[in-house]
């Protein structure tokens, strides 16, 4: 098999991929490198952490949740909303779970 294509089933297989099953391959790697495979990473992590540590995760999230996140908002502020004692409740009696 030639490198190109190496290459590309590589990257197919990634693009595919979720994130568990990255973290998985990627984890496979990291116990076969070396140092010099090793410093690498690390600097490219280091990097994407520098590059992205004036991100907010929220501002990335798509705008129909940030939506909906300020309408909670606003509802709790309002004592609008359940507490988890009360929705554990609910689906105890819902689902006719019985604790022990």
């Amino acid at each position: 098999m030639g490198f190109e294509l190496i290459i590309f089933v590589i990257v197919y297989n990634m693009s595919i991929m979720g994130a568990a099953e990255l973290r998985n391959m990627i984890s496979q790697y990291m116990i076969d490198a070396d140092e010099k495979v090793l410093r690498i990473v690390k600097a490219v992590f280091e990097s994407y952490r520098e590059e992205n540590k004036d991100v907010d995760f929220y501002d990335e999230l798509p705008v129909d949740i940030q939506d909906l996140l300020f309408e909670s908002r606003k509802d709790i502020s309002k004592g609008d909303f359940f507490s988890h004692k009360q929705v554990m409740s609910e689906i105890n009696q819902k689902f006719n779970i019985t604790r022990t």
